[in-house]
């Protein structure tokens, strides 16, 4: 427990850490933004059976720092909404499972821009995350019949790969952007040793940069 507790707060120091250079810098410039998000979320891996996506959302803060030329590093801070729906119709009766998820999250972004100071900037970006598990709730629905339930078979914190691609129109005195991102999850969210269970999912995002 120990361990795991030491681990957590080092994996958490080094997702801040470039936050906190960026911070430090005062002598450059930094950039912070907020963004809104809706897509879809599923789970994978080999104990799924027949999981279907979902919609999912997200929300959050962002601040990003030129590092050399074109290239840029950004973290952020988001909400977001993932989980994954099963349904089976037989005999007439419907029945459904939905899994609702909800993540603080957690990412470090590297960001390379082919076009900027023009209109649109164009960029692509690609990094890791880590998602620290606030909230699961399994949702069962048998024809009228609906009932929610915790679900505590899940681990604290999840470990992400994201990319994505984005335009930014600049509007005095910020940006207005426009992404598309999608995250694979690394490692299994559930607790039990064999079980292989992982998140993904695809946003569309629309933000602003101050």
């Amino acid at each position: 427990m120990k361990f795991a507790r030491f681990h957590l707060r080092i994996s958490v120091f080094l997702l801040l850490l470039p936050v906190i250079s960026l911070s430090l810098q005062a002598a450059r410039p930094f950039i912070p933004g907020v963004k809104l998000g809706f897509g879809q979320a599923t789970v994978f891996g080999q104990d799924t059976f027949e999981q279907k996506w979902q919609a999912g959302w997200g929300a959050g803060v962002s601040l990003e720092r030129f590092i050399i030329g074109r290239l840029s590093l950004q973290a952020e801070l988001n909400f977001l909404r993932k989980g994954s729906t099963y349904r089976l119709n037989s005999d007439g009766l419907e029945y459904s499972e939905k899994y609702i998820l909800d993540y603080l999250e957690i990412p470090v972004l590297a960001r390379y821009y082919l076009r900027r100071n023009l209109m649109p900037e164009i960029y692509f970006y690609a990094g890791l995350s880590a998602a620290f598990n606030l909230k699961a709730r399994l949702k069962v629905t048998l024809d009228d019949l609906e009932e929610t339930v915790e679900v505590d078979n899940l681990r604290g914190m999840d470990f992400l790969l994201n990319a994505g691609a984005g335009l930014s129109f600049p509007v005095k005195p910020g940006a207005i952007i426009l992404e598309a991102r999608y995250s694979h999850g690394l490692k299994s969210v559930v607790t039990e040793p064999e079980a292989d269970l992982r998140n993904k999912n695809f946003l569309a995002l629309v933000g602003y940069k101050f």
